[in-house]
């Protein structure tokens, strides 16, 4: 059975009370809501699904709380992103087939290639012994996904498009982002993208991967805080999930702080950030400066 320090010891689904066989772990965003107080004109952010390092109880399928432990940085030995790495960009969908899509795959090419080579933002994960890696393009699933798709299926999908060539074997030396359509919605268990989660990141099959993370088409609340832009909510989330994946490639079994990952511990005391190149990015928490990232 997998476990972490934070759900060691459990062998009964404390919802069901069914038997628990193995763990699924899943570094998810959740989304965040703001509530506007008129008297005061105030706004209070709070976590309606917080982010962390969810756990999904098998075969029963049941997400629950596990106690959070110590709020101390460690890392755990998993497998870390190194210097050497590639992303490639999955798009699946006819949707990216169309003429109208073009720009909106060039701009979100663009976008991880910034993300990735930014020597503050990327670059700084150095302190939590991480590489960089480069852009090796995209791919466009031309076939489309069911309206509603679970993260077994999206993980079935990835390793059969590997097998059949339709996707480069990427191994254990880099990941995919793999970029949903309008109109689909994600599922962890029973839990669906916009209104519980926003994007997460996950493996195959352990350490072993294949690594990738999951960016539903931009929901249109919960999931940015800076701008009402659907390009920004896209940046935001992908660039959270490729820094978590690349500190906690296999989840739980890197960088974590409690059962967060170290942008889920920014999340909590969000505040807007911009790359030099201009895309919105969500902070991770810098060790050295014992802060969140704050750029230059």
């Amino acid at each position: 059975m997998k476990t972490c320090d934070n759900c060691s010891g459990i062998n009964s689904c404390p919802i069901c009370g069914a038997s628990i066989t193995h763990f699924d772990h899943i570094g998810v965003r959740g989304t965040v809501s703001v509530l506007k107080i008129p008297v005061v004109n105030y706004n209070l952010q709070y976590d309606s699904q917080r982010s962390g390092v969810w756990h999904y109880a098998r075969p029963c399928g049941h997400r629950f709380s596990v106690r959070q432990g110590t709020a101390s940085l460690k890392y755990n030995g998993g497998p870390l992103w190194q210097n050497g790495y590639s992303w490639l960009n999955v798009y699946w969908g006819s949707y990216y087939t169309s003429a109208n899509a073009v720009s909106w795959v060039n701009r979100v090419d663009t976008a991880t290639r910034n993300i990735e080579t930014n020597q503050s933002y990327s670059g700084g994960l150095k302190q939590y012994n991480v590489g960089m890696g480069v852009l090796a393009g995209h791919v466009i699933i031309g076939t489309d996904p069911a309206k509603t798709i679970s993260n077994s299926e999206i993980a079935k999908a990835l390793t059969d498009w590997i097998a059949a060539g339709q996707v480069t074997n990427l191994g254990r030396r880099g990941a995919y982002n793999i970029f949903l359509p309008p109109g689909v919605t994600a599922l962890l268990s029973s839990e669906q993208s916009c209104s519980i989660f926003c994007d997460y990141h996950n493996t195959a099959n352990g350490t072993n991967g294949p690594f990738y993370t999951v960016e539903p088409y931009p929901c249109q609340s919960g999931c940015n805080q800076c701008t009402a832009s659907p390009f920004d909510t896209l940046t935001m989330g992908l660039s959270e999930e490729m820094v978590e994946l690349k500190t906690d490639m296999d989840p739980g079994t890197g960088w974590v702080i409690g059962n967060e990952e170290i942008c889920d511990y920014c999340d909590t005391n969000f505040v807007c950030r911009q790359l030099s190149t201009g895309e919105y990015v969500n902070a991770w928490y810098d060790r050295n400066l014992g802060s969140c990232w704050a750029g230059k």
